[in-house]
């Protein structure tokens, strides 16, 4: 199938905005990255936009320690808002936690088509982009082991799946370290909670890949204890 017609056939109302039939030449490439690559760097000028295919992004800060992850984003969601503005330099980084596909357009591009067609949308989708850091800082004063779950559950209804038994799969690639990198937890913390959260058999961590157990009911618990999600 050729990248036109995979375009025309996605159902997602930015990459419709994106999407030129006039020009000879479209305004986009399909780009793919290794797990662990990075795809913009912090602090630097970058002249792309992406909009995710496949795969599982995470939206990075930097400390004087090591990065921590804000966010994870999967398909159809969009990297680059933050860093618009012409001349501007990306307060944050992003990173492949997966292997990952991904439309590319140059950043003038896109900020010409949305300034022209829908110039509303600027706001609209930075303030998008930037949600789910606020989501993450919502599970700040949990107790370790619920904070652990929380994250898992917020994972798992992005990545997951969902088996009939009720239990969700966490894929593979979310690790101990980019769970306490997420969640600001050293990693023997992490290890000690999850084997926690294993004995009370809130989830199994083998054999891989980790299952929360009755996954529907753990969030609506934490739902309706934390006011989260």
């Amino acid at each position: 199938m050729s990248l036109e017609k995979e375009l025309e056939e996605t159902d997602f109302d930015l990459l419709t905005l994106l999407q030129s039939k006039r020009e000879s030449v479209l305004p986009y490439s399909r780009v793919h990255f290794k797990r662990g690559e990075t795809i913009i760097s912090e602090g630097e000028q970058n002249q792309y936009f992406y909009i995710i295919l496949d795969g599982a992004v995470s939206m990075n800060k930097g400390t004087c320690r090591e990065d921590i992850i804000l966010s994870f984003l999967g398909k159809e969601e969009a990297l680059g808002f933050f860093h618009l503005a012409e001349n501007s330099f990306s307060p944050i980084s992003y990173e492949a936690v997966s292997e990952v596909s991904a439309y590319r357009f140059e950043s003038d591009y896109v900020r010409e088509k949305i300034a022209k067609e829908k110039p509303d949308l600027f706001l609209q989708l930075a303030n998008l982009a930037a949600f789910p850091a606020f989501e993450r800082e919502a599970k700040v004063h949990l107790p370790s082991d619920e904070k652990i779950l929380a994250g898992l559950i917020i994972i798992g209804k992005k990545f997951g799946r969902l088996e009939e038994d009720g239990s969700c799969l966490i894929p593979y690639f979310f690790t101990q370290k980019i769970l306490g990198n997420y969640l600001n937890l050293a990693r023997a913390y992490v290890a000690t909670n999850l084997r926690k959260l294993e004995e009370e058999c809130v989830l199994s961590l083998s054999p891989k890949p980790w299952r929360i157990h009755q996954f529907n009911k753990h969030e609506e618990r934490l739902k309706r204890e934390y006011n989260l999600f």
